[in-house]
């Protein structure tokens, strides 16, 4: 019986866990749902962070024409050439700025850079939106890494559930083969005493004769057993089965 309900169990409910939904077990058709928020938040966190990589590269391009026009110093020299090698990675990892955002730079450096108030004024506004701009670059990047570390935490508590339910189905399918080949084994044995020992009175009839013979201390033991559980009948046929 425990194998008739565990065998059904199993193909309805199944173990996704390295092996996918399957089509015959309902529910695996939505397990992978945890590695699928997973991959939705790292692909957030990646475009979250080549836009926070893209700012840097802009501030580090925006500060080299700084620094280009400052008067010669010590430190301006440590600086340009600090910035000149964190430039050349940024570009290395994101790619080339584009001649038009390179130009919009110049411009508005020299417009920072200006005597002139209007235009120093508006490439001030031009600044302070891009600084805004890279504040909220910062809290996506912050918002996308913790949505990745929750989601995997969710993933890692998932892969758990679904272990402990594939560990619980393999021992309840252990104990229904172990059931039932005991149940093949009883049913052998019934039909070798019915068919071929004559009936089960006159299989326990010889194993008694055998036991009176052999072990009369078990015997005498067993005798209350067969007086307290078989009735009048299967006794009388025992007893006539073991002279």
């Amino acid at each position: 019986m425990r194998l008739l309900v565990a065998l059904p169990l199993i193909l309805l409910t199944g173990c996704a866990t390295g092996t996918g939904a399957k089509w015959y077990a309902p529910a695996t058709w939505f397990s992978h749902a945890p590695a699928d928020t997973v991959d939705k938040a790292l692909t957030k966190q990646d475009a979250a962070r080549e836009a926070a990589v893209k700012a840097a590269q802009r501030a580090t391009h925006e500060t080299a024409e700084a620094l280009a026009a400052a008067p010669d110093s010590r430190p301006v020299a440590v600086a340009t050439d600090a910035n000149a090698s964190a430039m050349a990675l940024l570009d290395q990892a994101a790619g080339a700025l584009p001649a038009g955002d390179l130009a919009k730079i110049r411009a508005q450096v020299a417009g920072l850079l200006s005597d002139n108030a209007k235009l120093r004024a508006a490439a001030e506004r031009t600044r302070d939106a891009d600084r805004a701009n890279e504040s909220k670059l910062a809290e996506k990047l912050a918002a996308a890494d913790a949505a990745v570390a929750k989601s995997e935490h969710a993933l890692r508590e998932a892969f758990d559930r679904e272990n402990a339910l594939a560990n619980q189905l393999r021992s309840q399918v252990a104990l229904a083969w172990i059931l039932g080949g005991v149940a093949v084994l009883g049913c052998a044995a019934y039909v070798y005493a019915r068919f071929a020992l004559g009936g089960l009175p006159s299989a326990l009839g010889q194993a008694k004769r055998m036991l009176e013979a052999k072990h009369p201390e078990i015997a005498a033991q067993v005798a209350p057993i067969y007086a307290r559980f078989l009735d009048k009948r299967h006794q009388s046929a025992i007893s006539a089965a073991s002279k």
